[in-house]
């Protein structure tokens, strides 16, 4: 090969990989587009880009597996099961090996089940729990097969797995839950029978060997173990009525409890009656019976406070479900919280913000209270911590009924920013002290300008939409939603409403859809009325209570639920001194309204970021 030849060859080369390179780059790019699509929600766009690297890269794409995966995921979140079952099935034929194999199976399965084939789901499921090496996915795995076999499938079905179940692990599943539903049926004689067969199959199973050691001791009548938590809550008085559906939830969830496990716990009430000085008197009454493990309640923030001091004193575990003061944890080192505290609430959101949202500047317009200072406080304080701006801030009290003067300002300081961002664009020489002189000589060129063109005497300043704010934190009362997005509107600042945890309110949502499309929200709550879990519950307070359950009795039942949950992971007895420790050592915890992540910290930090678009609410984690 002569000189020539090989430097036009090495030319080529050199091109070929440059050429790659840069594929590579654009590949990885539109990949991340599309994750950040599908974390905010945005799944048509989320949809688009996953789509074009494999129509486009095919086996040349180096991400090719992650966005089949993506992508089935995506249209399973847009209610396309059907087509998300054929990225599935084209996965599996095509890459039998790739480590995204359980994954593909998880959402293949979740697919099944949405189509009503829920045999198929079941038996996918129970694959995946026994083959797969990823402890985070057996664990969600294995909930919803326990769920599918308790309440989607009838006997015909349950009968079905049986036959086909091969394995030791799926012969003691399906046994212990046939067991368990005689026993709901309230035929103990035949879910004895049933356990006394569960002995006799090979193979250890943690898991669900102890649920059944511990059914068969409750059926067996063996001596079990009182164990006794005081409920201090507002049964009569202003607070009357949410005290008491909290109470309704909670021996729901007891009941239910005690049905299936060998320890016998009890509910001892405790009125407070909405008053301070009644809390503290129930307080000392309820540290001088040493048969009391700990304390569930008070709500609200004042009284749980005051309670804390002495939980403190007396050494017994007080657990808030809806306290959310941030100074709560630190005036006792007994105090729980199972609501999250309205600092780490902010935090979260903000750093959602900074991570998932691509923003520069944002503004606030907030209530005047100790909640809405600490909250937005918080949130600016990250924001500005990571280098996003905060060009205006207003408040108002919780009273006025009218924020145009505060609108009217930040409308104002968008316009000027909007000017600054596009002298700064055209001319990158000019300093921001030249600003204010150049922007007044636009306002006037510009005002003389449109009244000239219009005919008009005056100018509105809210039919000239601005986007020069990327965001604006809006938090409210949940009473106050109509009013803050009517207004918001009007005043056409085109930026991404961020907004507290009391926008979850789906009714005042819908009414007003059409002002706040697109916009983001926390919240410690997310319910998924398709959840059979939901469903479930919803049929069993009715038949208890004779009553449909509300927000409150659903917040009762999950978190005492919690606490349940913590009693039944540890192998201790639950008493008075160990009370704490078995709160902080409970593992996370799936409820149907509200997740729980409570640890060393003695607080919930478990939090949903919501997203309210075109009439529904998404969940972005």
């Amino acid at each position: 090969m002569n000189r020539g030849i090989k430097i036009v060859f090495a030319i080529m080369l050199f091109a070929a990989f440059a050429f790659a390179q840069q594929a590579s780059q654009k590949e990885w790019k539109i990949f991340q587009q599309g994750i950040q699509d599908y974390k905010t929600g945005e799944y048509q766009k989320a949809r688009k880009n996953f789509s074009l690297v494999i129509s486009r890269l095919g086996s040349k794409s180096h991400l090719l597996t992650a966005n089949y995966l993506m992508l089935a995921k995506t249209l399973y979140k847009m209610g396309e099961y059907q087509k998300s079952l054929e990225i599935c099935e084209t996965f599996l034929k095509k890459f039998p090996e790739s480590r995204y194999r359980d994954d593909i199976q998880f959402v293949m399965a979740n697919n099944y089940f949405r189509l009503n084939r829920v045999q198929t789901a079941t038996q996918i499921w129970l694959s995946i729990v026994e083959k797969s090496d990823d402890p985070r996915l057996k664990k969600k795995t294995f909930e919803l097969v326990k769920n599918a076999l308790r309440y989607a499938l009838d006997e015909q079905g349950i009968s079905f797995i049986e036959q086909q179940a091969r394995t030791p692990f799926r012969k003691k599943l399906v046994k212990y839950i046939e067991a368990e539903r005689f026993y709901e049926a309230r035929n103990a004689q035949a879910a004895l029978r049933i356990l006394e067969e569960y002995k006799t199959l090979p193979g250890n199973f943690a898991e669900i060997d102890q649920k059944a050691e511990n059914l068969y001791d409750f059926l067996k009548n063996r001596e079990h173990n009182v164990v006794r938590i005081a409920v201090l809550l507002p049964l009569s008085g202003a607070n009357k009525d949410i005290g008491k559906a909290i109470l309704d939830g909670a021996q729901l969830a007891l009941s239910e409890f005690n049905h299936i496990n060998q320890m016998n716990i009890q509910l001892v009430p405790y009125d407070y009656e909405g008053r301070l000085v009644t809390a503290l008197q129930k307080m000392k009454e309820i540290s001088r019976d040493p048969s009391i493990t700990c304390v569930f309640g008070p709500l609200e923030n004042e009284i749980t406070a005051s309670c804390a001091v002495i939980a403190d004193y007396e050494q017994i575990t007080l657990i808030s479900p809806t306290a959310s003061g941030k100074s709560l944890r630190r005036l006792s080192n007994r105090l729980v919280q199972l609501a999250v505290p309205v600092d780490i609430m902010a935090s979260k959101l903000a750093r959602f913000v900074v991570d998932s949202l691509n923003i520069r500047r944002v503004v606030t317009l907030s209530p005047i209270d100790d909640y809405f200072l600490d909250f937005t406080k918080t949130f600016t304080d990250y924001l500005e911590n990571n280098f996003i701006e905060i060009p205006a801030q207003r408040w108002y009290y919780p009273e006025d009924r009218d924020l145009t003067n505060h609108f009217k300002t930040l409308k104002r300081v968008a316009l000027k920013l909007a000017f600054q961002d596009s002298v700064m664009q055209a001319d990158t020489t000019v300093k921001l002290s030249q600003i204010d002189s150049l922007y007044r000589i636009y306002q006037k060129e510009k005002r003389e300008q449109i009244l000239h063109s219009t005919n008009r005497v005056k100018i509105d300043s809210a039919d000239i939409p601005v986007h020069s704010i990327g965001g604006i934190l809006l938090p409210v009362y949940s009473e106050d939603i109509a009013m803050v997005a009517s207004q918001y509107a009007y005043w056409n600042i085109q930026a991404q409403i961020i907004g507290n945890s009391d926008w979850y309110d789906t009714d005042k949502l819908n009414k007003n859809k059409n002002y706040i499309n697109g916009l983001i929200f926390i919240s410690d709550n997310f319910l998924n009325q398709e959840n059979w879990d939901y469903r479930q519950f919803v049929n069993k307070f009715r038949q208890t209570f004779h009553r449909t359950p509300e927000k409150y009795e659903l917040l009762g039942y999950d978190n005492f639920n919690f606490i349940l949950h913590a009693i039944s992971s540890d192998s201790k007895k639950p008493t008075r001194e160990n009370f704490l420790e078995l709160m902080k050592e409970a593992p996370k915890y799936e409820g149907i309204l509200r997740r729980f992540n409570v640890g060393e910290k003695r607080y919930n930090n478990a939090t949903r970021i919501l997203k309210y678009v075109y009439g529904q609410l998404l969940p972005l984690n």
